[in-house]
This record gives structure tokens, sequence and C-alpha cells, in this order.
């Protein structure tokens, strides 16, 4: 029994535990960081791809979640203490006077604000419009300090039905006289406070109530009324109280929710990259994993002295899994500025909003949670692998310590980790292909981590073949081959650790490119049929859906007058808000040229067009989590409506999808009769130069809703202009693609330059016994050849399989159906793998084969 008192044993326990874990760091900075000095090479270039995976993945969370949190910032700036947000269904907006029967019948309401909110274009650029009345000073937030001047009280009430304040970065001055949207306005004040400066960067407009309406043409109707409730009432009691008023009329919503439809817009192109970079990620863990495997190999010498003095095998390992969280730590930290530095790059190059668009600024935003998981990413990531490598360890024997010579790893990989390591291996790649089939939505990008995982593992355990195809294919080179096929029978787990950074390299950049040309080229093809009318007379420009203004209906009959013309078919686009989901729905007519009209079944199109159902593209259905056959409860100005859903399309669109009525029918439920664009046919004979002239001749002068142009453009350009916009959408993720493919080059070239680098007093020896220089360079160029052609073999295997994985993988995160197809460039990336397995491997050899061979042979 033990005379210690009890309150003094757990002190005792955690002095043990803190005297432990500070001799473990102890030994790493004596041991660890001193090998880590004499091999900067090994060390920089591992760290450059961790590096490089802490950037991707900072640069993606960043990228992405700069548009959400900008619209974010924008939107919380307007509704400021708001609680909740009655927002029109459509563009045509909702009645005015619905906000003062919330004001009457709402107890919980502290104040009921209407608000106009749209966009004005100014000196060719979309400016946001804000339109409210007095009630506005209601909202504690930034848009209450920026109009609530001073100098407001002393301007003249007539002068507020034609005057405009605006913030101080659209460049106005006091007094100005403008015409926005072809109504004729007076700046009256430039709003010039901190509050305005950061509202969109000072780029809005605000007007009050009436005039707002009239220069977006919503006469007597209002885009959403926001509401403030009473200190210490309850919001649901409250947003049940407004639903009942409402009726179906509009949508109660958070006021938040135009935040999530923004990241909802930019969820395709986010988990394409989000998928690459979580390739690099697994890169990286498998550089680190050669890493310490060499360094294992390297230090087994000094280990077996370490265990030869009485140290225990736990603490050399939980001494090399300190050294790659470092690692991880290190290279993470440092990653983050670099992904920053990405991050703003991209959203500096992107393109000034289109003048037919709301024309929030986008500024750059990094979440919070981004360095966080980025570090945390890269350390686990290191500390994983080199668990595995880290087993070599306890193969060392302090006997060893006493040979006087170099070491060999010529042990082949044998017992249970090999078992086990196929095991699990196959168990992950079967499990990739379940995580595709059953899990919906964003999470099915875990499958491509799974999957190289699996493979990796797998061969590992395949180490012992793919060693022997490696000693096979060298013999063929005769003579040098010989000697080169013996040095891999001495040094396999080498010679296996070089085959697979080719093969990774030659996987990645086939399965990566491959599927990210497949989405691009699937959401090209999704667009077929937009092209096919031989001009579009269209409310917006080519770049933009067509979703407002209505056209006056003269144009259309003006339009088939025109000579050459044979057909016009009218349709239209409308943005809807479907609960906090915005979709766009088109408006078909009979001998509409549009994608949906193509791409779903004869029958399907023909009980849509008579009134009797519903087209989904693939990305709405399975936001509403609907499929053929379903009925849909759709909330329109008009009340509730239910339609049947016919079929579900491909169709690229942002936003959360779209979807296609018939055109009488969007007309008569969403309060939209009429057209917002013409689809134009000509006769094959007609002269296009002369009929696109006479066209844009008759709209010339017709005035629209809010004034705005009428645009005319060719269905050629239409296409292109939307393609151009896919393109855009998934350059930054091809970028991305080179990026990983760079890292995955960096690896391969690292491993071949260590592994001759570390060979140099056997081929010190060989010098010594009288091998000539030219010899020694072609057995290391034939044992490389080898190794290159095995693992050649290797990726493009794995990477075929990585590119259909990947194909569905994107399929279900973005709800297209991508489809496979062999792209020619996976040949560049086998020959770009092999070309650098030889040039990596023939500049050392050739370093060595002219060092001193006394130098060369010497004992470190």
């Amino acid at each position: 029994m033990s005379d210690t008192p009890p309150a003094e044993q757990p002190t005792s326990a955690a002095r043990r535990r803190v005297e432990a874990l500070l001799a473990g760091f102890t030994r790493i900075r004596l041991l660890n960081i001193r090998e880590i000095r004499t091999h900067r090479l090994r060390l920089f270039t591992s760290l450059a791809v961790v590096i490089v995976s802490s950037a991707l993945l900072v640069a993606v969370l960043g990228t992405f979640g700069s548009t959400s949190e900008s619209v974010r910032a924008f939107n919380n700036a307007i509704s400021g203490s708001a609680d909740l947000e009655v927002a029109a269904i459509a563009d045509s907006g909702v009645d005015q006077s619905l906000a003062g029967q919330i004001r009457r019948d709402v107890d919980g309401a502290k104040a009921v604000v209407p608000m106009i909110r749209g966009s004005v274009v100014v000196d060719e650029s979309a400016i946001p419009l804000i339109g409210s009345d007095q009630r506005v000073t209601s909202l504690s937030g930034s848009l209450r300090s920026a109009v609530q001047q001073e100098n407001s009280a002393s301007i003249d009430i007539d002068r507020l039905r034609n005057g405009v304040f605006v913030g101080p970065g659209l460049g106005l001055d006091v007094g100005q006289k403008l015409t926005v949207n072809g109504v004729d306005v007076e700046v009256l004040e430039v709003v010039d406070n901190e509050q305005a400066a950061g509202l969109n960067n000072g780029r809005f407009l605000f007007a009050y109530l009436d005039l707002a309406q009239r220069l977006v043409g919503l006469e007597g109707r209002l885009d959403s009324i926001l509401i403030v409730t009473e200190p210490g009432v309850d919001v649901g009691s409250v947003r049940k109280q407004v639903e009942e008023i409402v009726d179906g009329r509009a949508v109660v919503v958070d006021p938040d929710f135009r935040a999530k439809q923004a990241e909802v817009a930019s969820s395709v192109t986010r988990d394409a990259t989000l998928l690459v970079s979580l390739v690099s990620l697994v890169i990286a863990a498998f550089l680190v994993f050669n890493t310490m495997n060499m360094a294992v190999a390297s230090r087994r010498g000094s280990l077996a002295m370490i265990r030869a003095l009485g140290a225990k095998r736990s603490h050399l390992v939980g001494d090399m899994l300190g050294e790659a969280a470092l690692m991880g730590l290190v290279g993470g930290v440092v990653g983050i500025p670099f992904g920053i530095l990405a991050g703003r790059a991209v959203i500096a190059s992107l393109p000034d909003p289109p003048p037919d668009t709301v024309g929030t600024v986008i500024n750059y935003h990094l979440p919070g949670y981004a360095p966080v998981v980025a570090v945390l990413a890269c350390v686990i990531a290191c500390v994983a692998a080199t668990s595995l490598a880290a087993r070599s360890v306890f193969s060392v024997s302090p006997v060893e310590a006493m040979a006087p010579v170099e070491v060999s790893d010529a042990s082949r990989r044998r017992g249970p980790v090999v078992v086990i390591a196929a095991m699990v291996g196959v168990a992950g790649l079967i499990a990739s292909w379940v995580i595709v089939a059953t899990v919906p939505g964003r999470p099915a990008i875990l499958a491509g981590v799974v999957y190289l995982v699996g493979a990796l593992l797998v061969c590992f355990a395949l180490s012992n073949p793919l060693t022997w195809l490696v000693v096979r294919a060298a013999r063929w080179f005769r003579g040098p081959g010989q000697l080169a096929s013996v040095n891999t029978e001495r040094a396999p787990r080498r010679a296996w650790a070089t085959l697979m950074t080719v093969a990774v390299a030659i996987a990645v950049g086939m399965g990566t490119s491959g599927a990210l040309d497949n989405l691009v080229s699937s959401m090209s093809k999704s667009l077929d049929g937009l092209g096919d009318p031989d001009f579009y007379v269209s409310s917006s420009s080519s770049a933009s859906l067509p979703l407002g203004p209505i056209l006056p209906p003269s144009i259309r009959g003006e339009a088939a007058k025109v000579p050459g013309v044979t057909e016009v078919v009218g349709g239209q686009w409308a943005a809807v808000n479907i609960g906090e989901s915005r979709a766009n729905v088109q408006g078909l007519e009979p001998g509409s040229r549009a994608p949906f009209m193509r791409k779903a079944t004869p029958e399907s199109v023909e009980q849509v067009l008579a009134g009797n159902g519903i087209l989904l593209s693939n990305v709405l259905a399975r936001v509403l989590d609907v499929g053929v056959g379903d009925t849909v409860t759709l909330a329109t100005p008009t009340g509730p409506h239910d339609v049947i859903v016919r079929d579900t399309v491909d169709y690229v669109s942002v936003d959360s999808g779209v979807a296609a009525l018939s055109q009488q029918q969007l007309g008569e439920w969403f309060g939209r009769e009429g057209d917002t664009y013409l689809q134009v046919i000509t006769a094959p004979d007609a002269d296009p130069e002369q009929v696109q002239k006479s066209l844009e001749a008759l709209v010339a002068e017709v005035p629209t809703t809010g004034n705005k142009p009428i645009s005319v453009y060719t269905g050629a350009e239409a296409l292109a202009a939307t393609q151009a916009t896919v393109q855009q959408a998934g350059s930054f993720t091809v970028a991305i693609q080179w990026i990983v493919a760079g890292a995955a080059a960096i690896a391969l070239l690292n491993t071949l330059l260590l592994s001759v680098i570390e060979r140099r007093r056997e081929l010190g020896v060989l010098r010594a016994m009288g091998a000539s220089r030219k010899f020694i360079s072609r057995m290391v160029l034939a044992e490389a050849a080898a190794v290159a052609m095995v693992g050649a073999l290797v990726g493009v295997v794995l990477g075929a399989m990585m590119h259909l994985l990947s194909d569905r993988i994107l399929s279900v995160t973005t709800s297209l159906t991508v489809i496979y197809s062999p792209r020619p460039s996976a040949a560049m990336f086998v020959a770009i793998a092999v070309a650098l397995c030889l040039v990596g491997a023939f500049l050392p050899a050739v370093r060595a084969a002219r060092m001193n061979i006394s130098e060369s042979i010497l004992n470190e």
C-alpha cells in the first residue's frame, strides 16, 4: 500500500506525462531536426507539396466563401435588424397593400418596411438600387446610417420625387442630373460616411419608394417587406401570423436567404475544385510517406545506436510522428498566405457584373474556419502517412549499430501488414463506388479520397510483384540493365516508392483533367438547342437570361413583318423564389427552339405545352427532392398551384436550377403576361446582316418597362456567350488541376533525385571497380526507364479508373450527367511523367559519375 496521499498521485502522474512530453520534444530537436538539416532537399520538396495543398484549400474556401459573404454583407447592411422578410416569389413583386395589412394585423411587428431591391445602369455599369420610405430608419443597420443625413431634412419633399441619394463610389456630384432607366433624376446628396463607403464599396443608389418603383417598373408593387419584431416577442409566432396573411402570395424567409442562394449558385465550380484540392492533399500525404520511408532507411544506423543505448521503439515512432506533425503544421501555416494571395487574385480577376444584373461587388472574405481546416488537414495527412512508414522502425535491431557499412533495404514486405493493407485497400476501392452510388450531394466528393487511399494501399500490398516487374523490365536493357535489376532487387522499397510516384503523377493528371474536361463538355452539351434560332430579340444581353422586363406586345407582330423572317416564337424567363431557393422558370410555346424542347421526351413536352405539367433540370429536382411523376406545389403570386413533374433533364444553370412551364400558365400564375424574348427564324435565302439591321432599327426607339434597352443578337452569339460563362466557371478548376499536376511532378522529381543521390556511395564503388562513367549513366537510366514503364502502366490503370469515378462524383454533386470520354491529354501526362523520370535520374547520375571516387565511397 502506498503512503502517498491520494491527492498527490494524480499530480505526480501528470508531472510524469509532462516530463515525457518534454523529453520527446528534446529528442525531436536534437535528433530528428538535426537529420532534417542534413537532408534539406528532401525536406524542401516534401514541404513544397504540403504548402501547395494548404494553399489550394485556403484558395478554394476563400474564393467561394467570398461570393456568399459579399452578398451576405450587402444584404445585412440593408436588412439591418430585421427578423423576417416577405420576399416576392417572382420579379413581378408583391402588392404594396400587403405591407399595410401586415402592419395592421400583426401585433408583434415593431416596424414593417417596404423595400425595392433592383438594379439600374449608370455609366454602363450595373448599380444596386435600394428603395424605401421613411420607415427605413427603423432598420438599425448600415443602410439607415448611410441615408439618414443631417442635410436630408432640408431637402424639399417635391425634389424627392425625382431625386436620389448615391454612394461615394459612383463618382457623382450633388446636383448632377442623369437619366436612369429612361427616367431623369437629380443627385440630391452624395452619402459620404463610413457606413456608405462600406455598403457595396460605396456603389449604390437610394431612392424613395415612388421613384424607385418607377425606375424598376414596379408601380404599386414591392420586391420585399422587412419586418422588425418587438423586443421579447417570439419570432416564430410572428412568422406564422405573417404566413397566414401572405397566404402563399409570397415567401416568408430569413433575411439572409440571398447569401444561401449565392452559395448554391457557385456550387458546381466549388465542388469540382474541392475534389481537386482533396486529391492534392492525398498526393502530399503520399510524398510524406515516401520521405519518411527514406528517412527511416537513411537513419537506420543512428536509430539502431539509439536503441542500443536503451531507447524504446515507441519513443522512436512517437518522435517520427512528431516530426511529421511539425512538417504538416509548418507546411499548412506557410501555405495560408499563398492561398490568400491566390484567392485575392481570383476575386480581382472577376469581370464587372453585366449591366442587367444586380451589380453586387464581390470583395475577398476569408472564412475564419479556412486556415484551421487547411492546417488540420495537412497535419492529419502527414501524421497518417508517417504512421505507416514508421513501422519500419520496429525492424531496426541494435546489432545493426555495430555494422560499419550501410544497411540495405533488401527485405521485402511480408506478414500481416501486407494482408491488412490489401484488405483495407480493396475495401476502400469498393467503398468509393458505394459512396458515389448511395451518398447524395457534396459529401460524395469523399469518394475520390477514399479511392486514392484504397488504390495506394493495394499497390503497397502488391509492392513485391510490382518490384519484380521493374526487375524484369530492367533486364531488357542488356549489360547496364542487368546491373540495374540487381540494384532494384537490393532496394525494392526505393524502387516501389519511385514507381508509385510516377503512377500517382499520371493517375492524378489523367483523372482530374479528364473529369474536368468531361464536366465542361457536358455542361456545354446541356445547352443543345440554344443556338438554333437565327436571332433573339431580348430584354437582356446575350450574356444573361432574359428575366425581364416584358417586351411590348407590338414588337412580335412587327418582327414577323421584317423581310426574310418566316417565324417568330415568343417565350419568357422568370426568376422565382421557391422557399429559400432561387430558380429560373422558362415559359414555352409550340415551335420553341429551347433546350428543354430537345432534351425532354416528346410526350412530356406535349403535356407541358398543354398546361398539364412541368419540366425540371436535374439540379432543381435534387433541390426539391422530387422525380418524374411526383407532384410539386409551387407558391406563386396568385397562390399555391400543384403541378406534376413530367421529366427531368440536364440543363446547366446558376442558382438552384431551371424549370419550364407553358407560356400561358407562367403568365397566369406569376402575373407576367407577355414575352421577355423572341426567337426569330429566317428563310434560308435571307440576308442575315440585313435582317439584324432591320430588327435593331425596329427596337431602337421602343420603350420598355423601366426603359431598359432591347438587344438583338444571333443564336450563335447566345450559345457562345453562355458557353463562355461555362468555360469561365471551369477555368479556375482547370488552373488548380495544373497546380496539382505540378505538385505531383515535384514529388516525382524529388523522389528520383533522392534515390540517386543517396546511392552515390555504391556508384562510387562501381567506379572504383572500373565501371566507366557512360556505363554508370546507362545503368541509372535503365533502372529509371524500367521504373517509368511499370509506373506508367500502373498510373494509366489507376488514372482511367479515377477518371471514371470522378465523372460519377461530379455527376452526383452537380446533378448533371457528366459523360465519360477518354481525353487525348492522357498520353501527354504519361509522356511528361516518363520524361521527368529519365531526366530526374540522368542529371544526378551524371553528377554522381563525375564525383571523386574516394569521396563517393567514404562512410558518412
